[in-house]
């Protein structure tokens, strides 16, 4: 004798809103989190049906034979819920002011780049501060990036007529790259190499330039220069342009992998980040988390109630497996 079937639905039901009830609870933590995105859970039905190749026939059972050899369900009485994935809400946050020049929030569907160690990671955390070489970090000390020279126009749909002088350089003219390429972080130069080329009378080789770089405030802040950041991005020293801020836009924020509360990783290549064109930055601002406090308790309750509607499902198939074993089997 076992189990009932059910009770594996009821299994799979609990531990699926057990999974729910971490992922509000997680979402309720980090209601105060800058540029937190809440996740929400979508579940799918899995039949082991799947598994399992159509049946031919009816099979006559040489054994002792149960009711379920003769009324088959094909799997669908072990029907199972799997949670499918978890997603991101990237709706807008509130804006909250602080005064502080080096708080930035985002207005639209831009994200900061930010030179982390796996590579380029995008966030809404505009919580930046100075390190001690000067240039602007986030709080965990990571580096944000702007554009190196004039920021490069967004790449052209495919089929679109391209510049000659880009076909003629391979397609790699530097107004048509991706600046938020992985490929394309700051390369070091191979001083071997070029030693060895200076011995020879050789000029050193060129080092490819990326077009991104760090943000450098170190003189505006030994000279007490005011620094002033505008709607698109432009950061001043003053008078001094010192460049402009690297803020990505994605087709698909959804694609998006979340690698940390607030910083994400772009690993679908089909998903290519462009030049942010309807964002806009405000100085002196955060944004704060998307998270409803309200909806969350309300879904959070929800999902206690399934929960323990799962666990008395299960009792009740535990009490009986109970029965057929204790007081059928007397008859």
């Amino acid at each position: 004798m076992g189990s009932p079937n059910g009770i594996w639905t009821a299994v799979s039901g609990g531990m699926a809103q057990s999974q729910n009830l971490d992922i509000i609870a997680n979402n309720l933590a980090n209601i105060n989190t800058t540029g937190f995105k809440k996740d929400t859970p979508t579940f799918k039905e899995y039949l082991t049906a799947v598994e399992r190749p159509d049946a031919i026939g009816l099979a006559i059972p040489r054994t002792i034979f149960k009711d379920s050899d003769f009324y088959q369900f094909d799997g669908r009485e072990h029907a199972m819920v799997n949670i499918d994935s978890v997603k991101t809400d990237h709706s807008q946050g509130s804006l909250k002011p602080t005064g502080s020049p080096f708080d930035l929030a985002i207005q639209g569907k831009g994200f900061f780049a930010v030179q982390s160690p796996n590579g380029i990671s995008f966030t809404r955390a505009g919580e930046f501060k100075i390190n001690g070489e000067g240039i602007l970090v986030t709080s965990d000390g990571f580096p944000v990036l702007k554009f190196n020279g004039t920021p490069p126009p967004p790449t052209p749909p495919q089929g679109a007529p391209t510049d000659p002088a880009a076909v003629a350089t391979g397609g790699r003219d530097p107004a048509s790259l991706n600046p938020f390429a992985s490929e394309l972080a700051p390369v070091l130069p191979n001083q071997t190499q070029n030693l060895n080329q200076a011995a020879n009378g050789t000029p050193p080789a060129a080092q490819p330039a990326s077009l991104l770089g760090n943000i450098n405030l170190t003189d505006a802040i030994r000279t007490g220069k005011k620094v002033t950041i505008t709607d698109g991005g432009k950061i001043f020293a003053g008078t001094e342009e010192l460049g402009q801020l690297a803020i990505a836009e994605f087709p698909s924020p959804d694609l998006l992998k979340k690698e940390s509360y607030t910083a994400y990783s772009n690993p679908n290549p089909q998903n290519v980040p462009r030049v942010a064109k309807e964002s806009a930055v405000h100085q002196g601002f955060l944004e704060g988390s998307n998270v409803n406090p309200v909806s969350e308790l309300v879904d959070l309750l929800k999902a206690n109630r399934m929960y323990e509607s799962n666990m008395r499902a299960i009792k009740a198939y535990n009490d009986m497996a109970g029965k057929e074993a204790n007081e059928v089997g007397k008859l």
